[in-house]
């Protein structure tokens, strides 16, 4: 059976006159207007949000629970609930990020999955400004070819993934190959002091304050080679 699922949990106040959007309210506040819509308190006014889900709103024991399994991107969302989610489909959940829903792909192999009450999005793949909920989480881009970063709850650009094995995600490790990189490419500070090929393999570049510099020309007849964990100028 599937379930329901319920948020913007609020008290009822007390006041003998029925608020509406606009009206003033105290924190975590929310009613419903009928059985499909509910006023949720945001920044001390309500806003009206819909409830599309099965069970749509209801009020028990002085509590307000809106279902937003069936809403859609675009709808509106309080403050308060900013990062509550449901999975939509198998392969996306359905957030509410910047006081709005909106849909979030689940590209990992997991996809979505509700726990609990709670949306289990696997975004270890992901695009550049997609949304996301923590911060400094990594994916690998869809294409393979970069780190992505969760930042100020968008996914962006981190670092290039230039070697043979690219961008790989999975049982909950990220791996990026940075065997080959372009001078100025972003590294990681862990890997302060590791050595690349350049794209071309004439030279050996390394990473040094979280950026490829120049290490060494390649001198003629020879190219940079990769052989395990040795980087080197050698004949090819």
């Amino acid at each position: 059976m599937k379930a329901l699922w319920l948020i913007l949990i609020g008290l009822l106040g007390l006041s003998a006159c029925k608020p509406g959007p606009g009206s003033s309210c105290d924190p975590r506040e929310a009613r419903c207007l009928d059985a499909k819509r509910a006023i949720v308190c945001d920044d001390g006014k309500f806003v009206e949000t819909p409830c599309r889900g099965k069970a749509g709103c209801s009020t028990v024991q002085e509590s307000t629970a809106c279902d937003i399994s069936g809403n859609q991107p675009g709808d509106v969302c309080g403050k308060s609930d900013e990062g509550v989610a449901v999975c939509s489909a198998g392969d996306a959940m359905l957030a509410c990020h910047g006081r709005k829903f909106e849909r979030v792909p689940c590209r990992g192999p997991r996809g979505c999955e509700m726990v609990g009450a709670q949306a289990n999005c696997d975004q270890s793949v992901a695009e550049p400004g997609e949304a996301c909920k923590k911060q400094n989480a990594k994916a690998c881009s869809a294409d393979k070819s970069q780190v992505l970063s969760c930042n100020d709850g968008h996914m962006a650009a981190t670092y290039f993934c230039r070697g043979e094995n690219r961008c790989s995600a999975g049982a909950g490790k990220l791996a990026c190959d940075q065997t080959i990189a372009k001078l100025g490419d972003v590294c990681d500070k862990s890997l302060s002091g590791h050595i690349a090929c350049s794209e071309d393999k004439k030279s050996l570049i390394t990473c040094q304050n979280e950026r490829f510099i120049p290490s060494e020309r390649c001198k003629p007849g020879t190219l940079c080679t990769i052989s395990g964990q040795s980087t080197k100028c050698e004949k090819p």
